[in-house]
């Protein structure tokens, strides 16, 4: 398996996004691509896959990335509906794709494919660099709710009126920043073996539907409340109760963007007790109403196998290029 590195010092240029529906007999066409990535991000349903000799099944909360110069096909047609969100980047520099875990063969690009080696390197200081972005080839998002905002932002904004396509790279760009942090959570979970902030999270995360108290988590975890509050402040900057509330609000955003719901529908599914408060508290973390946000974020752009896209990543390109 094989990440992507990608130097974020300046945003990725975007190129094309959308929301598929696939129905039942559907697959990948064949699809070669340039000096483009491509994310698919899994919402429902299955889909099946081949990235040259691997073979990959995108469900719901699976991530998988095309690199530059790499071909797409479909495996096997679909067997229940399924959905996934998909976009289309290039980087604005250079790239390297790396065996996971840093070992292995790497190859430094440019854009516009030049190579410029592929001689066995170890990591390199640029891997390391707070501008490096660490996409894998394949993952699956244990919280996918900051993604999937992420995500419905940016179909949003690549399909409304902007003076600019600044708005596009960098949002984009701040999805591939939440699809590389998911990636690293998941990797620093799975390395530690003692109780971390992250397990209580999580802990906290899987039971919002309680009303939790911070004396609670703190004995179930055998910790001191006020030890527990201080560590919550020292490596978060937030009180245990507002990270509560944070994860809350993450769900209530998710809601507000995928779903019908009314917004006192919203509040009680989020796990707020009182409509009003949450009303209120919406407005102070967000600035905006409820159905405020929610209508700030309406154009999604929509494709199945009837009515496809048409990408034409030449085309798009060779725009970029004139740019």
């Amino acid at each position: 398996m094989a990440d992507l590195l990608i130097d974020c010092q300046r945003p990725v240029r975007y190129l094309q996004s959308g929301q598929f529906s696939a129905e039942l007999g559907w697959r990948h066409h064949l699809f070669t691509h340039q000096a483009d990535t491509e994310v698919i991000i899994g919402l429902s349903g299955r889909i099946q896959l081949a990235i040259g000799s691997e073979q990959f099944k995108v469900e719901a909360g699976d991530v998988l990335t095309v690199f530059p110069f790499e071909s797409i096909v479909g495996t096997l047609a679909t067997v229940t509906p399924s959905q996934f969100i998909w976009f289309h980047f290039i980087q604005d520099g250079s790239y390297q794709v790396v065996a996971s875990g840093n070992t292995g063969t790497q190859k430094s690009q440019t854009v516009g494919g030049q190579a410029a080696n592929n001689q066995p390197t170890g990591p390199t200081p640029s891997e390391l660099a707070a501008t490096t972005l660490r996409i894998p080839r394949y993952f699956h998002l244990a919280q996918q709710e900051k993604v999937l905002i992420a995500a419905k932002q940016l179909l949003d904004v690549a399909h409304s009126p902007y003076f600019a396509q600044m708005a596009e790279n960098y949002q984009a760009t701040m999805l591939l920043i939440e699809l590389a942090n998911a990636s690293w959570q998941e990797r620093q979970g799975i390395s530690s073996n003692q109780t971390s902030l992250n397990e209580i999270k999580e802990w906290i995360r899987v039971r919002m539907d309680q009303d939790l108290r911070v004396a609670a988590v703190a004995a179930h975890f055998g910790l001191n409340p006020d030890y527990l509050t201080r560590r919550f402040k020292q490596e978060l900057g937030v009180s245990v109760k507002a990270y509560m509330n944070s994860v809350k609000l993450d769900w209530a955003k998710y809601l507000l963007l995928t779903t019908r719901l009314s917004v006192a529908e919203v509040s009680q599914q989020a796990y707020f007790q009182d409509a009003k408060y949450f009303m209120r508290f919406f407005k102070q973390q967000t600035r905006l109403t409820p159905s405020q946000y929610r209508h700030a974020y309406t154009h999604t752009f929509l494709n199945n196998q009837q009515v496809d896209p048409g990408v034409d990543i030449s085309a798009a390109l060779a725009r970029q290029d004139l740019e």
